[in-house]
């Protein structure tokens, strides 16, 4: 099927236009506090490799969906006016915006991996494991630590995220050519191309209904928000709902390209319920926390309550030595 000008007619009402563009705005903005808590912390600890995965590609999945489906406001930009053209390709941006700034938290998240978290010391030797067992030899700990420098093996942890990136790359790397060679084979709006625009969108609804489910594990184990933005959730949340409901009411969309983010927004409301529950545990914990007690010296364990002990001398402290 060719292209035909007089299917250009479907222009989006104002309303729908003025929502979906605050709708962008917003969507770019709530992203920002993640970003800019990573940055801050400068390390992406608490972030779940497999949300990362499953939030990526599903992302891309629904933007080579809704990129297909409406291909054709692409093409209506040559026959339409600068202002029709913007508001019928709002649609289109507002899912990329999307899946762009989830693809700049997937590069943070590699960017600023705990480096900590990346490599682990080769198996220790029996002195080495003596030395750092409890009651063995302090004095010999300092003098192993520069030994353990020696060959280091990925953690588990860092092979999972690096497997993350390459996943991630190659989902993108499919969904680019695959809708190329479709769009340029039979065109764009055939039925092979139209098939595998509602596959892609299926997929990203599975994925999306998995996304959440590793970052909700992996929150409720750990027991802390770690790098995860409560500011971020506490937008994402009911914009999540709107966003979908903006994206239903777009002339040639199916119910594939909305019912990914209306799930997404669903199970990120559980996340931020134990995110915000962990968060009020951590500042109940900060506020009640006593200052550092110094332990009672060996005279002063010794003395009768009401008796005062004077503090030992240099000279003492070498002798007990």
């Amino acid at each position: 099927m060719a292209f035909d000008p007089t299917l250009c007619g479907d222009v989006p009402s104002s309303q729908n236009t003025l929502l979906t563009a605050l709708l962008c705005v917003g969507t770019f903005l709530s992203y920002l506090p993640q970003h800019i808590k990573i940055l801050k912390r400068r390390s992406s600890d608490g972030i779940s490799p497999y949300f990362i995965l499953l939030g990526a590609a599903g992302a891309g999945s629904n933007i080579t969906n809704i990129v297909l489906l409406q291909f054709i406001a692409l093409q209506c930009c040559t026959v339409q006016t600068l202002g029709v053209c913007l508001a019928s390709l709002l649609g289109i941006a507002q899912v990329c915006i999307q899946g762009g700034m989830f693809y700049i938290t997937f590069v943070l998240y590699m960017a600023f991996f705990p480096e900590q978290a990346k490599y682990e010391s080769a198996a220790a030797g029996p002195e080495e494991s003596a030395a750092t067992e409890p009651g063995g030899d302090a004095e010999a700990q300092p003098l192993l630590a520069g030994a353990s420098d020696g060959p280091r093996r990925a953690t588990l942890e860092w092979e999972t995220a690096l497997w993350v990136a390459a996943a991630v790359v190659t989902h993108a790397s499919i969904c680019i050519l695959m809708s190329s060679l479709l769009v340029m084979a039979v065109g764009p709006y055939a039925a092979p191309t139209r098939t595998w625009a509602s596959l892609l969108g299926l997929f990203s609804l599975c994925l999306t209904c998995m996304q959440f489910f590793p970052q909700i594990v992996k929150t409720w184990r750990s027991g802390t928000v770690g790098a995860l933005s409560i500011p971020m959730m506490l937008m994402q949340t009911p914009g999540g709902f709107v966003f979908a409901y903006s994206i239903a009411i777009r002339p040639g969309v199916n119910w594939s390209s909305w019912i990914s983010t209306f799930v997404a927004a669903s199970l990120q409301a559980v996340l931020l319920a134990i995110c915000l529950a962990f968060d009020a545990r951590e500042k109940q914990a900060r506020a009640g926390c006593p200052g550092p007690v110094e332990a009672p010296t060996e005279a002063q364990a010794e003395s009768p309550p009401g008796t005062p002990v004077e503090a030992p001398n240099q000279a003492s402290l070498h002798a007990q030595r």
